[in-house]
This record gives structure tokens, C-alpha cells and sequence, in this order.
């Protein structure tokens, strides 16, 4: 194995917490209730329900041969040149992903906290943080998200709790205005932010140390990163209305903008700001690992580590030059987005279980 350590059934809750939540605390409310209005909450419940179905795919292919990562089992299960050419289509979306989580990193800090600040600037300090973390190996990464876990349920804690006085039940109403529709496209786009990307913790299960706890925590972090997502999305609608949450590019940032106690504790976005930048860093950390980690494993290297700085360099330039603008950015995640990920990280992982369970027989 190129990875030596090994990581405990919580710690590996922890991460699938993490890695849900991450990326899409901050833009998945717009783009849901753009789509399903003031039955956004509905639409993402049948997203979670969906989004199990996917976790019980992956959980049942890592149980096909626990001790290989998703590289590997596509070359045992497939072969070993059609392994490789489905083994790299995953590593791609992996390459674009990781993209796509610095791009959201880069936009946000230069139009919301850092606006005299060069998005290039930001991107650049972001992914080096990521490359001494993926350096560091899984262990050390997951050990530290542990270490700041707590924090961010105390945060997301606080955050609701503080929102609860400018609940308007109203905003919910009217239920089920325009039929299944718009609730059915709305859930549809939810399925790849975040739950069809799940598929990357096949790269992970190998290293858990207690393989019987994996299928159980895997279902219960799933559960759990998407019961805050679904109050995110709840929140928005009751507080901000509907119309508002789909106008604004970041509506639950708007939230922490909305608390005010008593006139003297105030604009306290700086929580939401927090936590999403936790959750993305390591969701971005963790990605550009699995992709370091997979390329090595493809190309038959020793050490994963030498790959991590052409890596760096490729994700910056492609997160510079693929999109010009947040508009062109969320154009792209609006129409081929979804359809990518399912064809990537559903169809592909099922086709691979089906083939595989021949095999075996």
C-alpha cells in the first residue's frame, strides 16, 4: 500500500461529515430553491432519501474486496486497460472537483471578505495549505478535522439557535404550489452536491481500521451532513423567503448577516464564514490526497508525495483559466455539473458492482 496509516471508524464519521457539508453549505440553497421555490426543504429530503441509495452502491463495492482502494477494484474488476481508462475518468473528476472547490474559495473571499485582495492570491495560499496537509498523509488530516470538529457543531449550533427569532413560517407557504415538478429538478441537482460524490471514500475505506463500522457510519455521516444541509436550506427559506435565497449567490453567508441580539451582538457571518471554510478546506484537502493518491496507485509509483506539487500547479491553472467569471462558473454547474457526476460517480461505480459480482460468482 502507498498509504501506511490508518484511520478509526469515528474519525471516518467525522470525514463523511465533513465532506458533505463542504462546498455546499454556502451555494446549495440558491440553486435548490431557485428550482423548487418555497419547497426547497421537500426537494432536498428526496435528495437525502436518493442519496442513501448511493451509499448502499458504494458500501456494497468496498465490501467487494475491502482491502483496495477504488483505483484497484476498477483494474481487478475490469481489467487492466479498461480498468485504467475508468479508473481514469474517476481521477479526472476528482482533477475538476478539486478545482472547483478553489474556484468556490477564490470567488467567495474575493467578493465577500478579501475584495481589495486578488482571488489568484487567496487560491494560491489555499492550495499550498492543501498540499502541506495532503503531504502530511490521511492520518494527520483526519486527526485534525477531530480536533476541530467540535467547534463546528458548537458554531452550527449557535448559528441556529440565533436564527430562531426571525423564523417566518409564512415564507413556507404555499406547500406544493407548482406540483412535483419543480421538487423532482431541484432534487435532481442536489444529487451531485454532495451526495453522488460519496464515491470518493472508496478511496478511503481500505485504511479504516474497523472495516464492520464502516457500512454503519458511513450511513449515519451521510445522514448527519445532510440534516445540516437540510436545516441550511430550511433556515434560508424561513428566514430569508424564498425569492431572496435564489437571488443571492451565497444566502446562507446572508443569514449570519441577519442575527442580531438585543442591538449589541450583531453580523456575526464570521460563524458561517468559518464553517464553510473549514469544511472546504478539508473537503479540498482530502480530494487532492485521493487524487494524488489514485495517480500513483494508475501509474504503478512508490510514493505518492512527488506527484502533489505538479498537481498543485495543474489545479491553480485550471482553476484560473477553465472558468472566466462566477457567472460562466455557475452556468457550467447549473447544466453539465449533474449529468457529469451521475455518468462519473453512479453509473460507472454500478456498472463496476455488477461486473464484479459476476466475477466473483
Amino acid at each position: 500500500m502507498l498509504e501506511k496509516g490508518k484511520i478509526s471508524s469515528g474519525e471516518f464519521l467525522i470525514m463523511v461529515i465533513i465532506f458533505t457539508i463542504g462546498g455546499a453549505i454556502l451555494t446549495l440553497p440558491s440553486v435548490l430553491v431557485s428550482l423548487a421555490k418555497q419547497d426547497g426543504w421537500i426537494a432536498y429530503i428526496l435528495a437525502t432519501l436518493i442519496g442513501l441509495c448511493f451509499v448502499f452502491l458504494f458500501t456494497r463495492l468496498a465490501s467487494l474486496y475491502p482491502s483496495m482502494t477504488y483505483i484497484e477494484v476498477n483494474e481487478k474488476i475490469f481489467g487492466k486497460w479498461i480498468g485504467k481508462i475508468s479508473a481514469l475518468l474517476f481521477l479526472f473528476y476528482l482533477y475538476y472537483l478539486s478545482s472547483a472547490l478553489l474556484s468556490e474559495i477564490g470567488n467567495f473571499f474575493s467578493s465577500q471578505v478579501l475584495v481589495e485582495t486578488p482571488m489568484e492570491m487567496i487560491m494560491i495560499l489555499f492550495i499550498i495549505t492543501s498540499l502541506f496537509g495532503a503531504r502530511l498523509g490521511l492520518e494527520v488530516i483526519c486527526r485534525t478535522a477531530l480536533i476541530f470538529f467540535p467547534w463546528l457543531v458548537l458554531l452550527l449550533f449557535l448559528l441556529f439557535v440565533f436564527l430562531i427569532p426571525d423564523i417566518k413560517i409564512e415564507n413556507l407557504q404555499p406547500i406544493f404550489e407548482e406540483g412535483m415538478k419543480p421538487i423532482m429538478r431541484g432534487s435532481y441537482h442536489s444529487l451531485a452536491l454532495p451526495y453522488v460524490q460519496l464515491v470518493f471514500f472508496l478511496m478511503i475505506t481500505p485504511y479504516v481500521t474497523e472495516k464492520a463500522k464502516v457500512k454503519k457510519n458511513f450511513y449515519l455521516g451521510t445522514l448527519l451532513g445532510g440534516g445540516v444541509l437540510f436545516l441550511v436550506i430550511l433556515f434560508s427559506i424561513l428566514v430569508l423567503g424564498a425569492d431572496n435565497t435564489a437571488r443571492l449567490i451565497y444566502p446562507s453567508y446572508k443569514l449570519g448577516m441577519r442575527i442580531s441580539i438585543g442591538n449589541f451582538f450583531e453580523r456575526v457571518e464570521v460563524i458561517v464564514a468559518f464553517i464553510w471554510v473549514f469544511t472546504e478546506y478539508f473537503k479540498l484537502t482530502i480530494c487532492f490526497y485521493g487524487l494524488a493518491l489514485g495517480l500513483a496507485q494508475l501509474l504503478g509509483m512508490q510514493n505518492y508525495r512527488i506527484l502533489l506539487f505538479p498537481l498543485a500547479f495543474l489545479i491553480l491553472t485550471f482553476t484560473i483559466f477553465s472558468h472566466p467569471d462566477i457567472v460562466h462558473y455557475q452556468n457550467f454547474m447549473a447544466t453539465a455539473w449533474t449529468p457529469l457526476s451521475l455518468t462519473i460517480c453512479f453509473i460507472l461505480p454500478l456498472l463496476l458492482l455488477m461486473v464484479g459480482k459476476i466475477r466473483k460468482k
